[in-house]
């Protein structure tokens, strides 16, 4: 009989724990620093970006392509790594 009240408290704070959780936020709701993705489109100078983790192009026509996730990787803040150098 205990153990049945047991299992039955541990089966109820699992329940409970699971119904608690709140939904993540969306990753780049409120943030002022853009996604790897949406890079490019702030910053039409830069041809090629990363944030360590994915690395991202733009071609001269289209639009930007970026490189998958590495599995264990912790990306870091996005940087421009090629501008694009305008003739004078």
């Amino acid at each position: 009989m205990q153990i049945l009240l047991i299992l039955g408290a541990i089966v109820a704070m699992f329940f409970i724990g699971a119904m608690a959780q709140q939904p993540l936020p969306a990753r780049d709701a409120g943030l002022e620093t853009p996604s790897v993705q949406g890079y490019g489109d702030r910053d039409s100078t830069c041809l090629e970006w990363t944030d360590a983790c994915r690395t991202c192009r733009r071609p001269e026509k289209g639009e930007a392509v970026c490189s998958n996730i590495g599995i264990a990787c912790q990306p870091a803040a996005v940087t421009c790594t090629r501008r694009n150098e305008e003739k004078k």
